[in-house]
């Protein structure tokens, strides 16, 4: 069962100041969201089938490139290019 206690520690480890009023708002949310998943956990699932998205295939229509001249100037803008691709920096 979650406690206040809780609440507050967990406010403490993700670095956020949890007043009073808020915990006792988490609190009950949190309860309701634990309750949720402990009913979701007592559904028999047996007959469901796994699935598994990364190892989907993945699915792209090939277009032939009708202008050359614009794929050129396009391809040149890059200063990388991997597997037929424009490499990019990474961005987060």
């Amino acid at each position: 069962m979650i406690t206040k206690k809780d609440v507050e520690l967990a406010g403490k480890l993700a670095k956020m100041s949890v007043s009073t009023e808020e915990a006792d708002i988490y609190e009950g949310q949190l309860r309701a969201l634990f309750g949720w998943v402990k009913d979701l956990a007592a559904v028999n699932t047996d007959e469901v089938k796994l699935t598994n998205v990364t190892l989907a295939a993945h699915t792209r229509k090939d277009q032939a490139i009708t202008d050359l001249e614009a794929a050129a100037k396009l391809r040149a803008m890059f200063a990388q290019e991997m597997d037929g691709q424009a490499k990019v920096k990474k961005v987060l």
